[in-house]
């Protein structure tokens, strides 16, 4: 049920999505309470760099979407404001993966398997529809296809920025990027420009005892028998 006509607007579309994501929950059953708790971690810190006129439009799974809607005054500016802050998103992800990672008296597979995650952040930018169905808030049209299908790239490594030509002139962010293509099938050739990062993380998660972490680990386990109370199935 549609709760507000549709509104076409200009957007910046951006997803910042965990590299290796499948392979780690797949590779975690017996671990899963852990492994949920790790990346609801991870993703509450790069919500945490989050500033308007950025929002959140929801989570899928292990990517955030967001979103920016063009403003009357000061839009190109604020885009430069963003361009700058795109490597925060990244920053901060490899900050609390290096906190985790640093500080762990658990062996299980996903506790000690953490540190292969990593974030890469893609953005687009152009018309979508914006509607209002059955309370949530919904992003429809071929720039939102397009930033989708970007997901599925042939890029080399697992942490980087890639934008496509109308977001990286919009954004104008400082730093080495290198132009690039991708093609699908259904839109053609996308020109991009990307940027290689290095996450600074431990290339293991030693086993240390930490409070903090004995305490984390007890709010996982909270969170997933509150979880299976509400939801028993």
């Amino acid at each position: 049920m549609v709760e507000e006509p549709p509104v076409d607007a200009e957007f910046l579309l951006l997803i910042a999505d965990v590299s290796g994501y499948t392979r780690f929950m797949l590779a975690n059953r017996t671990a899963r309470v852990h492994a949920h708790g790790i990346m609801s971690d991870l993703l509450s810190a790069v919500i945490g760099e989050v500033r308007l006129p950025l929002e959140v439009n929801k989570l899928e799974g292990d990517a955030i979407f967001m979103i920016g809607a063009r403003q009357a005054d000061g839009w190109e500016a604020i885009g430069v404001d963003i361009g700058r802050r795109l490597t925060g998103f990244v920053a901060a992800f490899d900050r609390k993966l290096t906190e985790l990672a640093s500080s762990t008296i658990c062996d299980c597979v996903a506790c000690q398997q953490m540190v292969t995650l990593r974030l890469k952040v893609i953005a687009h930018y152009g018309t979508a529809t914006r509607s209002r169905v059955s309370g949530f808030d919904e992003l429809s049209g071929v720039d939102v296809i397009v930033l989708h299908r970007l997901l599925k790239n042939e890029v080399a490594g697992s942490e980087y920025i890639l934008l496509t030509e109308p977001a990286f002139r919009f954004l104008a962010p400082p730093g080495d990027y290198v132009p690039h293509c991708e093609h699908y099938d259904d839109v053609g050739d996308v020109p991009l420009r990307l940027r290689r990062l290095e996450a600074a993380v431990p290339a293991s998660a030693p086993r240390t005892f930490s409070w903090r972490d004995v305490i984390r680990k007890l709010g996982y386990d909270i969170r997933y028998l509150r979880a299976r109370t509400r939801h028993p199935t």
